[in-house]
């Protein structure tokens, strides 16, 4: 028993330290040359700031490293080295990645199968190419690793590779063709893999149809532009089943394939692909397989075949932004597996059918901006399973409470509500406070009233909140904030409502977005906002704040900030080059000191309509785009930098006190659309290299002291819509190429110059023309008759495009910045600034001239002229009477001329006329009355016209002046003789006035001559009388 007994110990002992040796010095440990190749690629890699490869220490098994698998067997080969970011899913999840180089102290894993070094950050360095030597490797992961260089062609080895991901990366170069010597491979992406997509990243898909096996195929946002049989070549991959192509350039989409061999395809993903622009292929309603089909943005156009209804499998539609006609179609309610079903921007009209019940699957459901009509079907109550509902864009009216109770059957469990830009009315009481679930709310532009109810602080899942432009009113408390703690973007901006909150309250959300424009926010500055350490937009515009800024909101996170139309004084910090602001709106505020030292990062700058005085800054941000400083305070000259910027669209330093040369230094490619440099003290001439400037659209001088002739160059420009030099000293004739060269003129103002010689009648050649104004200049000669031809001048507003010269910064708000570009016009002698209505206005002002010649009757066909001024020049003849064909003339003109005779009756047409100067002429006759001219009952504006008579003149009509008789040379003759003269005379004039009668009164073509013949023999004597009467009264009078 004893010697049993101790066996029995002596077993159990050795038991013991066997498990403590194969804990202590496992049997299986991880090769001794693999661990090495470890160690050495781990001292070439940073690994971030949790030090995930810590694990990796010379005393441990490397089996037990992190991300390291090793063969189960005695061989203990490493198998896998997974190192995929663990924190992918972070906002700063690159500051845990590795980084570095991939030593090739690598190869020596000649056993690895799988290699996963996804989501981390290699700076733009190539593949190495030994990875292409693991000859075991099924899979392959380097996808958002920031990998760079051309993709090695010697990937192409790897022959036993089942997947490969190399997407999110910045490879130059296409993709090699040898790819398709992996047979093997069942699973590609390439999705988003190059850096530069302007150009065609592969030569073309040929190498695919080798990959026989693949499954998977992922080529999103790469070019594929040449590859024009891209679909014959997905037609041969019969085992494919996810296709997604979206947004590759896909040159054309082919409408029919004669078989189709890739009918196991679930999935389909064309989205993007803009360059289709044709009806559905036909080869779509083959694929019955499909549960997911994208083909958003194509855009396919003409109505959808009732074919597509035969994909019943369906569980993902989306068509947005296509142009589809016709009304939603019936076979689409047949579709009872769809959960996802999206049709925004489509262009479907008609009303929403009953059959929308049908789809009780849904989940998402979007019909935004159609032309759908009438009211809801109530069967939408049949959609149990809705969770996010967008029927923005739609027009639909009526009560919102009835609306939101019609949303599924469990309408308060409702995630998403987007019913912005409709004309529901109503208040949000009694309904809202109930709906817990909710996510996301956009109510914006509508006819809301009404307080907003406490219990909106109930909806402890709220995101997004968007109440904009609506007509609510009362206050907003802290109470209304209680429990959205969740609460990212919140939008009041444009109703009656004021935000009461305690000094010194510290709210329980952390805002990225806040817009309470045109809210009662003042008069402080709102100091909760101090706490808000991740917002990124602040839009307070017009809220009654007074004062000085905080200091502590330049430490903010933001890169948008809008304090526009408020009372804020005080100077810019100096340290706001320190911000991280992108975009600064602080027009129509009190800031008064100099412009300090730009964010580098700044995009927009408006400043508009402060005190800010000083020079500009010597160094300017090159990323602005948009730098609008007028009517400030602002001195010295431009800085040359302002042509070191970018990718400039629009400078605005109007109103200002620059004074100085423009800079010369303008150059080719810039993208700079408005220059406006007006009202200023700015000398010398315009530089030639404004001509480089090929995308302008608007060039304002205007009420500066340029002079010289205008640079040959500027014809260059040929996309200006508006050039303003008024009021300036320039001189010379009126260059021809601007009717020749600048053929988009809209506005064209030269006014106030010392322009002389001709006015050119290829100006005419300006079609699109609605504003001219030579004014005050030294122009000689007629008006051209071709100043007929402004077709500008002849359309309403309705008809041609009404637009002007418009920009829009983005933003949470997308009409948040706008700019618009302005004209000062005189119109009634008065100067006034045009902007939001210039594209209404037609006008044509060429007085203060040393124009002659009769006014052409073309200019009758300018139906649309508001204001005509010829005043104050030397034209003669009678007022023609196709001028008051303008029915739209509001403003006429024609003053201190030398026009005669009778003012036409047609006159009184002139319905809309308002203003009218006819003095200092030689009209004659009664004055016509009538409809609108009565009520011009001035007597000014016929002044100096000594034959015109009646209302509202003071002279009667009733009887006509009669010239005194001349005395007869003959008084002192014989009566006899006088006799046999009269007899004589009578004889004469009997057989003279019957011979000539006889003639024109058979002879219908002689008759008409000589009748012309003597009405114009006395207009000549007239007009040769009267200019001579002028002329002996202007040297004598």
């Amino acid at each position: 028993m004893a010697t049993n007994h101790h066996l029995l110990l002596l077993v159990h002992l050795i038991l013991v330290l066997s498990i403590i040796a194969i804990q202590t010095f496992p049997a299986y440990a991880c090769i001794e040359d693999e661990r090495d190749a470890l160690l050495t690629f781990k001292a070439g890699i940073s690994d971030g700031i949790q030090h995930s490869l810590s694990s990796w220490d010379e005393g441990q098994d490397c089996c037990r490293w992190r991300g390291v698998v090793c063969d189960n067997t005695t061989t203990r080969n490493i198998l896998e080295l997974n190192l995929r970011n663990p924190y992918q899913d972070s906002d700063n999840w690159t500051d845990y990645a590795l980084s570095g180089e991939i030593n090739p102290s690598l190869l020596a894993l000649n056993h690895l199968t799988r290699l996963d070094l996804s989501y981390n950050n290699f700076s733009g360095i190539s593949i190495p190419k030994f990875i292409a030597s693991f000859n075991n490797l099924t899979y392959l992961n380097l996808s958002y690793s920031d990998f760079g260089g051309k993709i090695p062609h010697q990937l192409g080895n790897l022959s036993k590779l089942r997947s490969l991901d190399l997407s999110w990366s910045y490879f130059i170069g296409t993709v090699p063709p040898q790819l398709g010597n992996l047979s093997s491979l069942r699973y590609l992406s390439l999705n988003s893999a190059f850096n530069d997509t302007s150009m065609p990243n592969a030569d073309n898909l040929e190498w695919i149809s080798q990959l026989g096996s693949l499954k998977y195929l992922r080529l999103r946002e790469i070019n594929l532009s040449n590859a024009v049989n891209w679909l014959h070549i997905v037609n041969k991959l019969q085992s494919i089943r996810v296709l997604l192509m979206s947004s590759s350039s896909l040159p054309s989409i082919p409408n029919h394939l004669s078989y189709v061999n890739f009918t196991g395809l679930t999935t389909l993903d064309l989205s993007n692909n803009w360059q289709f622009n044709t009806t559905l292929p036909s080869w779509l309603w083959n694929l019955t397989n499909l549960s997911y089909l994208n083909l958003k943005n194509c855009p396919f156009r003409e109505k959808i075949p009732n074919a597509l209804g035969n994909l019943t499998s369906l569980i993902y539609l989306n068509l947005v932004d296509n142009n589809l006609e016709g009304s939603l179609p019936s076979w689409l309610w047949n579709l009872t597996n769809l959960s996802y079903l999206n049709l925004a921007y489509s262009q479907f009209h008609g009303k929403i059918p009953d059959a929308l019940g049908n789809l009780t699957s849904l989940i998402y459901l979007n019909l935004r901006d159609n032309n759908l009509e009438g009211p809801l079907p109530r069967s939408i109550g049949q959609l149990c399973n809705l969770r996010s509902i967008d029927l923005s864009y739609l027009g639909i009216g009526g009560d919102i409470r009835e609306l939101v109770g019609m949303l599924g059957c469990k309408w308060n469990d409702m995630e998403e509500i987007i019913l912005s830009s409709n004309n529901l009315q109503g208040n949000l009481s009694n309904w809202l406070q109930q709906m817990t679930n909710l996510t996301y709310l956009d109510l914006s532009n509508n006819s809301l009233d009404g307080s907003v109810p406490l219990g909106i602080g109930n909806l402890h899942n709220l995101n997004f909140l968007d109440l904009s432009y609506n007509s609510l009113n009362g206050v907003i408390s802290e109470a209304h904030f209680a429990n959205l703690t969740k609460l990212d973007d919140f939008l009041l901006s444009s109703n009656s409502l004021i935000i009461s909150v305690g000094h010194n309250w510290i709210p329980p959300f952390q805002l990225t977005v806040l817009a309470l424009g045109s809210c009662r926010v003042g008069p402080q500055f709102p100091t909760w906002l101090r706490w808000q350490r991740q917002i990124n937009e602040v839009d307070l515009r017009n809220t009654s704040i007074t004062g000085i800024l905080p200091h502590w909101l330049w430490s903010l996170p933001l890169w948008l900030l809008n304090l526009s139309y408020n009372n804020i004084t005080g100077r810019l910090p100096i340290y706001l080059k320190s911000t991280k602001i992108d975009v600064l709106d602080l027009k129509f505020n009190n800031l008064e000191g100099p412009l300090p030292p730009l964010p580098g990062g700044l995009m927009l700058l408006d400043l508009s309509n402060n005190s800010i005085s000083g020079p500009l800054p010597k160094l300017l941000p090159t990323s602005i785009l948009y730098l609008l400083l007028s009517n400030n305070l602002i001195s010295g000259s431009i800085p040359s930098s302002i042509c070191e910027l970018a990718s400039p669209e629009a400078l605005d330093l109007s109103g200002n006190n620059l004074s100085g040369k423009l800079p010369q230094c303008w150059q080719q490619g810039s993208g700079l659309g408005i220059i406006d440099f007006s009202n200023n003290n700015i000398t010398g001439e315009i530089p030639p290299s404004i001509g480089s400037l090929t995308s302008l659209l608007s060039l304002d001088l205007s009420n500066n002291n340029f002079y010289g002739e205008l640079p040959s160059e500027l014809q260059y420009c040929k996309n200006l819509v508006l050039l303003d030099l008024g009021n300036n000293n320039f001189l010379g004739n009126i260059p021809i190429w601007i009717g020749e060269k600048l053929l988009n003129l809209r506005y064209l103002q030269l006014r106030s110059n010392m322009f002389d010689g001709n006015i050119p009648p290829q100006l005419a050649q300006l079609t699109a023309l609605q504003v001219l104004d030579l004014s005050s200049n030294k122009l000689l000669g007629s008006i051209p008759p071709s100043f007929g031809n402004f077709t500008g001048m002849m359309i309403s507003s309705s008809v041609q495009n009404e637009n002007v010269i418009e920009f829009l910064v983005g933003g949470f708000d997308d009409d948040m910045f706008t700019y618009k570009d302005k004209l000062f016009l005189v119109m009634q002698g008065k100067e006034s600034i045009y902007s939001e209505i210039l594209y209404l206005v037609r006008t044509m002002d060429l007085s203060r001239n040393n124009l002659s010649g009769v006014i052409p009757d073309e200019i009758g066909a300018l139906r649309q002229l508001i204001n005509l001024n010829l005043s104050r020049n030397h034209l003669i003849g009678r007022i023609p009477e196709k001028i008051f064909d303008i029915s739209s003339l509001e403003y006429l003109d024609l003053s201190s001329n030398e026009l005669f005779g009778a003012i036409p009756q047609s006159i009184s047409k002139l319905t809309f006329l308002d203003h009218l100067n006819l003095s200092y002429n030689n009209l004659s006759g009664r004055i016509p009355s009538g409809s609108q001219l009565d009520t011009l009952n001035d007597p000014s504006i016929y002044i100096g016209n000594a034959y015109l008579c009646g209302p509202p003149t003071s002279k009667n009509c009733s009887g006509d002046t009669v010239a005194p008789n001349s005395t007869s040379k003959y008084a002192n003759g014989s009566e006899t003789s006088m006799w046999w003269l009269y007899l004589g005379m009578g004889v004469g004039f009997v057989a003279g006035f019957w011979g000539a009668y006889a003639v024109l009164l058979f002879h219908g073509t002689w008759r008409y001559a000589y009748f012309q013949m003597i009405d114009n023999f006395f207009d000549n004597v007239y007009v040769t009388m009267t200019v001579s009467m002028n002329r002996m009264k202007n040297k004598y009078g």
